[in-house]
């Protein structure tokens, strides 16, 4: 009689036990945290860290390089060169490879000092553009012109002729030369970005206006319909190297306008970086308590991107028309050796980021060239390096191309 009654006890017990077994197979209650098992599960609800369309979402990090200088240049510098040059005392020189010569250069000077304007225009998926030159006082003298461009491109990167001259003119050829790659900025894992440079100083004949509009083409682009390059709905861009960045121009001149002791550092990059980055010219002794011109191109600048691989918090479906904070938060300061200054960003003297791809305006289209002019007082005190700190606080990865130093 018992046996009979703990049966229907017994049934119900195994019931409640199975119930209860199912349960713990399908709740993450049921295991342990800080278990492999746990640190598994965890794994498989959190996204991967990607890199795509110019953005990246590992964790951000600082990186610190120090470089010399690739050029310098005061009034003197350049007489002594063109009288050197023209003597044959003195042979042709070169930058990162590029023939540099001051041959051509009229002597005397005309009164002044020396000073630099740049200018450039973004080539995404076109390969080509048109360089509007502004800002260059009448009455200079022409001294020195380069064009940097940059692309991501299959490794080995190589220099390559380029078509470059006063728009509607048809151009002249003119050798790029290689000068450097760096990783490439969060587009193509397959390609690298190359930083590549000319001389075409003779595209400004002696007494032509400096100021005016420059056509460049012919740079490397798997596309040239001039499209967006994000890959969403409105754009269908594409990835396919190489991928044209964009092109500046670099003028230098003498201006009566500028003082006869006035300086010019140039340093070449290009260096990649996602987060922090600080950099340290050693350029020799600067002039102190004056006024500072500082320039920087780079590429893959963007207040925004289209949709992707990426959280829906960063898409915008505008195609890249549009900030987004979380992407476009970046601040650039200018260090001497008693003090540092921010230029730009939230906080800065100018409000606005270096890397918005301004270049390719109406479009946000990955090439900036930008020029600030500020005061030096307290900054530099004539030591003989400067500092450029970055801060990509959105996980955008850019490259800066080159920086000029210019000191009145």
């Amino acid at each position: 009689m018992r046996i009979y009654r703990l049966i229907p006890i017994l049934m119900l017990l195994i019931v409640v036990a199975l119930t209860t077994i199912t349960t713990f197979k399908h709740s993450p209650i049921a295991v342990e945290s800080g278990t492999a098992t746990a640190q598994a599960v965890e794994g498989e609800a959190e996204e991967e860290p990607t890199e795509a369309e110019g953005v990246s979402t590992f964790p951000l990090t600082e990186t610190k390089e120090e470089t010399g200088l690739d050029l310098y240049l005061d009034a003197a510098e350049v007489e002594r060169r063109a009288a050197e040059e023209q003597s044959g005392a003195r042979a042709t020189t070169s930058l990162r490879g590029v023939p540099l010569s001051f041959k051509h250069v009229a002597l005397p000077l005309a009164a002044g000092g020396i000073d630099h304007a740049v200018a450039g225009v973004s080539t995404r998926n076109s390969g080509s553009g048109v360089i509007r030159l502004r800002g260059v006082p009448s009455g200079s003298q022409l001294i020195l012109a380069l064009l940097v461009w940059g692309e991501i491109t299959n490794p080995p990167a190589v220099g390559y002729p380029i078509g470059f001259g006063p728009a509607c003119s048809g151009g002249t050829t003119y050798q790029g030369f290689l000068y450097g790659t760096t990783p490439e900025p969060c587009w193509n894992p397959n390609g690298v970005y190359a930083g590549l440079i000319a001389n075409v100083t003779a595209a400004f004949p002696v007494g032509s206006p400096i100021n005016g509009d420059y056509q460049v083409k012919g740079l490397k682009s798997a596309i040239t319909d001039g499209s967006c390059p994000w890959r969403d709905a409105a754009c269908s861009g594409s990835n396919a190297l190489p991928l044209s960045e964009g092109a500046s121009l670099i003028v230098f001149y003498i201006s009566p306008c500028v003082p006869p002791n006035a300086q010019i550092f140039l340093s070449l990059g290009p260096k990649r970086f996602i987060g922090g980055h600080i950099v340290t010219h050693t350029v020799g002794a600067i002039l102190s308590g004056m006024q500072v011109k500082h320039s920087r191109i780079g590429a893959d600048g963007q207040v925004s991107r289209g949709a992707g691989a990426f959280p829906t918090v960063l898409v915008d479906p505008s195609c890249g028309l549009r900030s987004v904070p979380t992407i476009s938060d970046e601040q650039t300061w200018i260090a001497g050796s008693s003090s540092q200054i921010q230029i730009k960003g939230n906080g800065g003297l100018n409000q606005d980021s270096d890397w918005n791809g301004y270049d390719g305006e109406p479009l946000n289209k990955l090439w900036d060239s930008h020029s600030d002019i500020f005061s030096n007082s307290n900054i530099f005190g004539g030591g003989p390096t400067y500092t450029v700190k970055y801060a990509s606080n959105g996980g955008d990865c850019i490259v800066w191309a080159a920086h000029i130093l210019g000191i009145r």
